[in-house]
């Protein structure tokens, strides 16, 4: 008898354990660990006073949070936040992982590792494609205020040609310059759309959620640019797959010394594997490093110096056209010319939080993945340069 009722006396204790169990995980999936250490890892990008993160889990679809973000003009912080909501690419390398990623595992654990990780880089290129996306729009901007002064000297100098005041070689002149600006605007609009699908791809939007309206502008270029000292060290310290083979190396090294010429070749391929991470790591932390100094040079220095001469000189120019000193034609000239300049600055502008994207990426532990800005800069450039 005693061996039917044991069960049924352990029945209590078992449904309890059930229920414990089942209520143990919260019903956003039980990740506010997970999304507290990538909070602090994209601290930089999101803003110091930022609001929790919220990563989608089986109880939380964020579908409200995701409508309120695509109400305003989406900046870099709200793309990040809803690709990590709603990017089924995210999603699916959680689902995989599953009850391993959430806070009923220590923050070491190699699930959490992944899941951070993973959510990490999704955040980051989120950012990266939003800014050009961004940059995109604003060179395309800029492109068809270059067309429209080619469509106005072309009219004047047709009219100029009817009055017989200027030869037709002039005339051919302009309107090349015409056609030209019209290529390099064809193209930068093409650059523009493409940059704003390849956002929508990564936050992972369809239907009516991809007409949110874009931000404007960039953030400005900080006054100087962020301190990368000791990178090299902080980027060693974050890299959570460099640590865990360094310490499985260390333990194997600890507790067995190889006996044979198989296990010294073992031995050897495992240091080897950690000091190639090991390598790796220093030189991304300072490529990252120095293209960030880099792109910090030469947009303030375009900003700062080539873009406000250029200004001074179309100041100029207009007052001698005003005084009939120079001709219309040479004003137009030297507007397009700054145009020029201020596509420079604006691509400038996009490269540097490019960097600094890749500079995140580095202090977060992942490999920056340097993505390719949008094919704005020289082939709208070298289009808009055959206008000048």
């Amino acid at each position: 008898m005693s061996r039917i009722h044991l069960p049924l006396r352990a029945l209590p204790l078992a449904l309890a354990l059930l229920f414990t169990q089942a209520h143990a995980a919260p019903l956003d999936g039980g990740v506010q660990g997970l999304q507290a250490e990538v909070q602090s890892r994209l601290s930089a990008l999101l803003g110091p006073a930022a609001a929790p993160l919220r990563i989608a889990s089986p109880g939380y679809g964020g579908a409200d949070e995701l409508t309120k973000l695509l109400q305003a003009p989406l900046d870099g912080p709200a793309a990040m936040r809803i690709a990590l909501l709603h990017s089924p690419e995210l999603q699916m390398a959680l689902g995989a992982e599953g009850s391993n990623i959430t806070d009923m595992q220590n923050t070491g654990f190699p699930a959490r590792l992944r899941a951070r990780d993973e959510a990490t880089r999704l955040a980051l290129r989120a950012n990266k494609d939003w800014v050009n996306a961004v940059a995109a729009e604003r060179s395309a901007q800029l492109l068809r205020e270059a067309k429209t002064t080619a469509e106005t000297a072309d009219e004047l100098t047709r009219r100029m040609v009817r009055a017989g005041n200027v030869s037709r070689l002039t005339q051919a002149q302009s309107q090349a310059t015409l056609l030209d600006a019209a290529v390099a605007l064809a193209r930068g609009e093409q650059a523009a759309f493409a940059a704003r699908e390849q956002l929508i791809r990564v936050l992972g939007l369809w239907g009516a959620q991809t007409g949110f309206t874009l931000a404007t502008a960039l953030p400005s270029l900080p006054a100087s640019p962020t301190d990368t000292t000791d990178l090299e060290a902080r980027a060693m310290a974050a890299r959570s797959s460099l640590q865990a083979d360094r310490l499985s190396w260390q333990r194997k090294q600890a507790t067995h010394v190889p006996s044979n010429v198989d296990e010294r070749w073992d031995a050897l391929g495992d240091a080897a594997k950690v000091r190639s991470q090991a390598l790796l790591v220093r030189s991304e932390a300072r490529e990252a490093a120095f293209n960030l100094r880099t792109q910090w040079d030469i947009a303030h220095h375009l900003q700062t110096e080539v873009v406000p001469l250029r200004q001074f000189i179309h100041d100029e120019l207009t007052l001698r056209y005003n005084g009939m000193l120079t001709s219309v034609f040479e004003v137009m000239a030297d507007s397009r010319t700054r145009t020029l300049s201020g596509l420079a600055a604006a691509e400038a502008l996009r490269d540097y939080w490019l960097a600094f994207a890749d500079v995140q990426a580095v202090l977060a532990g992942v490999s920056p993945e340097g993505s390719a800005p949008a094919r704005t800069g020289a082939a709208a450039g070298s289009d808009a340069k055959a206008a000048h």
